[in-house]
């Protein structure tokens, strides 16, 4: 439905556009942010710091007292529960509207000793006004009064939006029907019915998912394709050249790979484990198994840092491997591009570039997809339809449980590597409470001075006014004029490709001895003499992010360390920087995060295209999910919910990026 159906004012109109919303089923999809329970409670059960509304009967006049700048503070007193209040409000220097024998309504913070600091207060009765009250998310200029009364207008039309859910499962699962759940989760008569508005949301969401990404894999797999052949005997002899022994773990994946590239079912396969675990290892037998069977075999990275490092250890290996990347000469380019359409090229390592429309090849039957949530679906589905049938085998090093992997990635194989090769020795990972380095500065200073390098790691770029962050720019300036004995690096995400591969190539190659950075390190940046790491306002990031981050240091035998600063006072986000000093397993880390976090940092579900959760828990709500990956099925086999079908037709067409 268009959105002048709801005949808002010009002011409104423009305050929604801020929204990004197009239609009314749109607006009615702006959730609110939390809810309050409006209950008056007696006077005489008050303590001191509680949450307070009460109407009254103002019984003073009105004294402004002014402050600094053009702040104020303006007080008076009120009559209620046969006490009388002393009311203070700040910034609200209008008498004529508290005048004497006025009847008002507050909702604040009682001190003590009869006063309370109000925050907001109407002239309504409070009767009217009691009850759960929705709390949504404002964008500038926006009241919750003007939201309130949007999506009032909206709820009047909530019968005419046509539902995702098939009515058979709406009635299956005892779930509201749309309207209802829609003007219940914007407008609650009690706790009974926004918890069934929640819980049918959570279907939604998981059923819209599961639909979207089983579709996606169905189009990852495709059919059946002709068994690889090739000789173990020979795989055999390449494993024994590694320098060292493969753990049980590889050894289990590596046979799981190669008994799905021997079958007539198309590999598509997830290796998950920490950084330094030796999936790589996995990935390199892989390559060579398709090379012995005679087909094409391509390895994509999400950098060209990382996309050098893995050419020139499959070089290690005597694999007869290419890199192409976007820097490559123009004419060298087109050698490799012809080579790779001739198949006299059978292995390529590189980055986007692979996916570009002049990319072909003779014959792909494999697609090794390393860090694969940093690539997006029309991405994957791009290098996919460069071959018929081609074998997948992704990477990632954050594990996540298999239960959540299974329904995020659809029809998908795990497999997990949770040993690391003998003598890596874990970071050393402290919790430093405070704002600066000065604690801490001595050590780093002295693991400069012995010629290691290092991270300083920042959450956000520059100065922001809504945030107190410190910041990667000032940051690098203000170390780059303190430290003039060392030489430092910035490196963030508004650099251009070619800046951030230059700054990172100069890091790896020594020519920098500090960078300075966003979370931009968290994937491609493999420096064996890097051996610390800062990390500024570490409370922000999620624990599965602050693991990969510390999983750039100590990458050789030299001890590695990590140091997390934080000025947070939140007891629960100071337990969960602590549990990083004591645990260095990524499955549990992950699995804790998934708990009290929630699954968009760390499954990377934010894609565009793709639904993502606002209710639903892939970690929680583990029943409801296996209920939807069946009933996914049945609904793309019947192909008949035709409001479903192009809904997931749409989000195909659109998906795009992960974040």
């Amino acid at each position: 439905m268009e959105l002048k159906k709801l005949k808002l004012t010009k002011r409104r109109s423009e305050l929604l556009k801020k929204y990004d919303v197009e239609t009314v089923e749109d607006v009615l999809r702006i959730y609110p942010l939390r809810y309050e329970t409006i209950q008056a409670i007696p006077f005489s059960s008050w303590q001191e710091g509680d949450s307070v509304c009460f109407e009254g009967l103002i019984s003073s006049s009105v004294t402004i007292i002014r402050l600094q700048g053009r702040r104020s503070m303006t007080r008076f007193t009120v009559i209620s529960w046969d006490q009388e209040i002393q009311i203070t409000l700040f910034n609200r220097p209008w008498k004529e509207m508290f005048h004497f024998g006025k009847t008002i309504t507050c909702f604040g913070t009682y001190q003590g000793k009869n006063k309370v600091t109000v925050s907001q207060y109407n002239f309504k009765p409070l009767h009217l006004q009691e009850g759960i009250r929705p709390i949504y998310p404002l964008r500038d200029g926006m009241k919750q009064s003007d939201m309130i009364s949007i999506m009032q207008g909206a709820l009047s039309l909530a019968d005419q939006v046509k539902s995702l859910v098939p009515k058979r499962y709406i009635n299956k699962y005892r779930l509201m029907d749309l309207a209802s759940c829609l003007k219940a989760i914007h407008q609650p008569q009690n706790d009974a019915d926004l918890k069934a508005a929640i819980r049918t949301l959570k279907y939604e969401e998981f059923l819209r998912f599961q639909c979207v990404m089983q579709a996606l894999s169905h189009e990852q797999r495709g059919d059946i394709k002709s068994p690889k052949q090739f000789d173990h005997d020979r795989i055999l002899s390449f494993i024994n050249q590694f320098p060292y022994a493969l753990t049980p773990d590889q050894e289990k994946a590596i046979h799981e790979v190669l008994e799905d590239m021997a079958s007539s079912r198309i590999l598509f396969r997830l290796v998950q484990g920490d950084v330094g675990c030796g999936k790589t290892m996995v990935a390199s037998v892989a390559l060579y198994a398709c090379l012995l069977s005679g087909e094409q075999a391509c390895f994509l990275a999400p950098t060209e840092i990382l996309a050098r490092q893995h050419y020139k250890t499959l070089q290690a290996q005597g694999l007869p491997v290419s890199l192409y990347v976007s820097s490559l000469p123009v004419r060298q380019k087109n050698e490799i591009l012809e080579s790779l359409r001739t198949q006299k090229i059978q292995l390529v390592v590189g980055t986007h570039a692979l996916f570009q429309e002049g990319v072909t090849f003779k014959d792909l039957g494999l697609a090794v997809i390393d860090e694969q949530q940093r690539f997006g679906v029309r991405q994957r589905r791009a290098l996919l339809e460069k071959g018929k049938a081609v074998d997948v085998l992704m990477m990632s090093a954050t594990p996540i449980p298999r239960t959540a992997a299974h329904f995020l990635f659809g029809d998908l194989s795990v497999s997990n590597i949770r040993t690391m090769p003998p003598g890596r020795k874990p970071v050393i990972t402290r919790y430093v409470t405070g704002k600066t380095m000065k604690p801490i500065l001595p050590e780093i200073l002295q693991y400069t001075q012995e010629g290691h390098q290092g991270y300083v790691v920042c959450p956000s770029i520059e100065d922001s006014q809504e945030m107190d962050l410190r910041n990667a720019i000032s940051i690098y300036e203000g170390m780059k004029n303190t430290l003039t004995q060392f030489r430092f690096g910035l490196l963030h995400g508004r650099l251009k490709a070619e800046e951030k591969e230059a700054v990172m190539m100069d890091f790896s190659q020594h020519r920098i001895d500090i960078l300075v950075s966003t979370t931009v390190v968290e994937v491609g940046v493999d420096v064996a003499n890097a051996t610390w790491m800062v990390i500024y306002d570490a409370h922000r990031f999620g624990l599965s992010t602050l693991h990969q981050l510390r999983g750039r240091v100590g990458r050789s035998a030299d001890q590695g360390h990590c140091f997390l600063l934080s000025t947070t006072k939140d007891p629960q986000a100071i337990e969960r920087l602590k549990m990083l000093e004591k645990n260095t397993d990524g499955f549990s880390i992950t699995a804790y995060d998934l708990q009290t976090r929630g699954p968009g940092d760390v499954l990377g579900v934010r894609q565009s295209g793709i639904p993502g959760f606002l209710f639903a828990d892939p970690a929680k709500d583990v029943a409801m999910m296996s209920c939807c990956i069946e009933d996914a099925k049945e609904i793309l086999r019947r192909q008949e919910d035709q409001a479903l079908l192009a809904y997931v037709s749409q989000a195909l067409e659109n998906a795009s990026y992960f974040d």
